[in-house]
């Protein structure tokens, strides 16, 4: 008998830090794939601490409570301090986990109890509780894998809007640092012409001249919005449209009373933009136009862009046909529309995707709040 209890007692140590070790690897995963941080080291080190805890309460005959305390504290910490994720940051993915692990728990309890009552022999009590428990760890880590690829996608989804944003923001840098060199130069530039007028070198001047003119034209944004960035943005985007036998007509103009991250004015303007420029790609060379007005009403930052398409009833901008009239369901906006929408929210505002008269429209409203210490939406002083 003592024989027996030993091997069973054994069966349940070495099955429940193994279903342990299970959920505690997809945990992880469910980790990693929020955050995009890959530690493996670390995750292995975890496995092993979270498989030794659990050895060390059954060990001790803990209570539940406890055991379930210490799985979250160790994926906790390592989320925290091996992951670097900051703690605010880190309770949202903690309570999912802890809600999961939660519902497993509850779950085997009520059906182990039932079993209490239905009097089944030893053996087969051992052999449902650990089919049950097996089938709840691993729907349990579906979940997590079915949580992890939404939250994933939408975490890559963001990271492009930020570098699309980072792009147009270096290059806005860029430029200005250019030009400011380029005036703080051009006493020089006056003086060397001055010396080959004044030695009657006048095609050596006129050399000069011409490549000083070009220069200074490359480094000219050549649209005035209000914004350096925002500049940069639309004359990037006008040479591609151009290219493409684009037509783009804008009436653009920011005040600089209100306040908006110069990141979120780029990935409401770029993805946009693009929007229109890909829709307009497919159309007949006569047929590509595109219309983008953007300025102030009262505290509200109005962004309208209208391309041309095929005809209402045609997919455009990422999405497909809805059944609201013209307008474009929420369901199906693409990775360009939902960076917009998630952008507009960050200031309380709309947005509105529809398909009207041969065109796809979209509109924006923002509610900015007035610049403080500084801050402005012309990104002066930069």
């Amino acid at each position: 008998m003592g024989g027996g209890e030993n091997l069973h007692a054994g069966l349940f140590y070495a099955w429940w830090i193994f279903l342990n070790g299970f959920l505690s690897f997809f945990e992880i995963r469910f980790l990693q794939s929020l955050t995009g941080i890959r530690r493996r080291l670390s995750a292995i080190a975890c496995l092993f601490v979270s498989c030794g805890l659990t050895f060390l309460v059954m060990y001790l005959q803990s209570s539940q409570m406890c055991r379930l305390l210490l799985h979250t504290g160790v994926i906790f910490c390592f989320c925290v301090f091996a992951m670097k994720v900051k703690v605010l940051e880190a309770v949202v993915p903690m309570a999912v986990i802890l809600t999961a692990y939660m519902f497993m728990e509850g779950f085997q309890n009520v059906l182990m109890s039932r079993l209490v009552q239905m009097s089944v022999s030893e053996r087969m009590g051992i052999a449902v509780q650990f089919a049950v428990s097996g089938v709840l760890a691993v729907v349990t880590a579906g979940s997590l894998c079915f949580m992890a690829k939404r939250f994933g996608h939408m975490r890559k989804e963001q990271e492009s809007s930020y570098r699309q944003a980072v792009d147009c923001l270096n290059e806005a840098k860029d430029r200005n640092e250019r030009y400011l060199a380029f005036q703080h130069d051009i006493d020089n530039h006056l003086l060397v012409l001055a010396g080959l007028v004044r030695e009657k070198k006048y095609a050596q001047a006129e050399d000069y001249t011409r490549n000083l003119k070009a220069y200074s034209d490359s480094l000219a944004a050549g649209i005035r919005t209000g914004n350096l960035a925002a500049d940069v943005l639309f004359s990037e985007k006008l040479i591609w449209a151009e290219a493409r036998g684009i037509k783009v007509s804008l009436d653009i103009h920011f005040s600089k009373k209100y306040f908006i991250e110069d990141a979120d004015l780029c990935t409401l303007l770029a993805n946009g933009l693009d929007n229109c420029l890909n829709a307009c790609e497919k159309e007949p060379r006569e047929k590509r136009e595109i219309t983008v007005r953007a300025g102030m009403r009262h505290q509200f930052l109005l962004i309208n862009m209208t391309n041309t398409i095929h005809c209402p009833e045609s997919p455009a901008a990422g999405g497909t046909a809805g059944n609201d009239g013209g307008l474009l369901r929420e369901k199906d906006y693409g990775v360009g529309l939902k960076n917009i929408k998630r952008t507009v929210e960050k200031y309380g505002g709309t947005m509105r995707a529809e398909r009207k008269e041969g065109q796809f429209c979209l509109g924006m409203m923002l509610c900015l709040e007035p610049s403080a210490k500084g801050n402005r939406l012309s990104g002066e002083g930069k």
